[in-house]
Formats: structure tokens, sequence, C-alpha cells
């Protein structure tokens, strides 16, 4: 995991895109003993008809101060424009769950297709079909599917929601929700929660802060 975030990192150093947004979030829940913490980075750039998007967050939680979930997630996803609304896609993503119970690190590696369903000034919509090989406990071939929701409710407050689902053995669902307010060009403030399903299921929510460095 730390290879690949550091080699993310250099290839973000090293590259000189037409267009860039880079983003970190810190969100946190304090309840009595409890303390959940979640730390996003993200990073998209744009050059011609390619767009590379670099994801990476973890959770960490205690209850009662004792660990209970330390997980981390992992996307590489490359764009590649074929017109207005259609774009294929390859994907690399690594998910790590230190307490799932048959297995702690999963892979998949895929090439697939996109669709720019909505643009509109407040809405945006994309769905994303995959095929996949994953790698877990055994490897198997798998489809994904991820579906993008962004809504402008008003000029400083937004609503994203990201639903990614992959069949398998193990099928896995992930749904991330971030509410944000803009308090600035740089900083929002809002609530996020995510929601995961694999082998078991786990909600999260945390307050977050987000700064936007360029």
């Amino acid at each position: 995991m730390r290879m690949m975030l550091a080699l993310c990192t250099l290839l973000i150093a090293t590259c000189q895109p037409v267009y860039a947004d880079t983003t970190g979030n810190l969100g946190l829940t304090l309840v009595n003993k409890d303390i959940t913490f979640r730390g996003k980075f993200k990073h998209t750039e744009e050059n011609g008809k390619w767009q590379s998007n670099y994801l990476a967050s973890n959770i960490y939680q205690t209850t009662g101060g004792a660990e209970t979930i330390n997980r981390a997630f992992f996307q590489f996803k490359e764009n590649y424009a074929l017109n207005d609304k259609g774009y294929l896609i390859g994907v690399a993503q690594v998910d790590y769950d230190k307490f799932r119970t048959q297995y702690d690190m999963r892979a998949v590696t895929g090439l697939g297709y996109g669709y720019k369903l909505l643009r509109t000034d407040n809405w945006k919509a994309s769905n994303e079909v995959s095929f996949a090989y994953l790698k877990s406990d055994t490897n198997e071939l798998i489809i994904r599917n991820s579906l993008w929701v962004q809504y402008k409710i008003s000029t400083n407050l937004s609503l994203v929601n990201k639903f990614l689902i992959e069949s398998g053995n193990n099928p896995y669902i992930r749904n991330s929700t971030d509410l944000m307010y803009k308090l600035t060009e740089k900083v929002s403030l809002g609530v996020g929660n995510t929601y995961t399903d694999n082998i078991e299921s786990k909600n999260i929510f945390t307050i977050n802060l987000a700064i936007k460095f360029k």
C-alpha cells in the first residue's frame, strides 16, 4: 500500500497536466470513548482526451479504547474520451481491511466503458461498467458497476454519492456519500457516510473538513 501511494505521488509530481484538482478530506466523530477517523485524498488531472483519477482513503475506529476498524482503500482510474459522453476506463484498486475474517487484502484490475448520463448546471451523473480480475483469497473474473452522482443544491452546498458493486464469490459493495458546504474557494465543511458490505457490512459516519490544494 505504501509503495503504491508513493508511486502515485511521484507520478502526480512529475506530470504537467492541462487541468488538475487536488483535495484532502479529514473526518472525525467522537462519541464517549468511541473515536472514528476518516482521511481521504483525491487527485484528478486532465490532458487532452486523457483523465487520471487517484483516490486514497483510510477509516480507523476505536470502541471503548480497543481498535475495531482499520481499513484502507486505494483506486487509480484512467479514462480516455471517445466522444462527449462515452469513454474507456482502466482501473487498479486495492482494498485493505484488518478485521475482515477470510482475508485482509483484495486487489482488482480491470477494463471497461463509462458514460456521462447527465450534465446540467446542477446535476452530474456517470455510470461505468468493467470486467476485472480479482485477487483475494482466490483468483476470479468479476463484473464491476460504478455509479457517480453529484447534485449542486445551491452555490455553496453540494451532495455527492458514489456507489460501487462488484460480483464474485464474496460480492463487494461500497457506497460513499458526502454533503459539503463551501466556506471559501479552498475550504469546505460537511458530513460524510461510508457504507461497505463484503462478508460483513459496516456503516461509518463522520464530520468532515475538506481542503482544496489546487
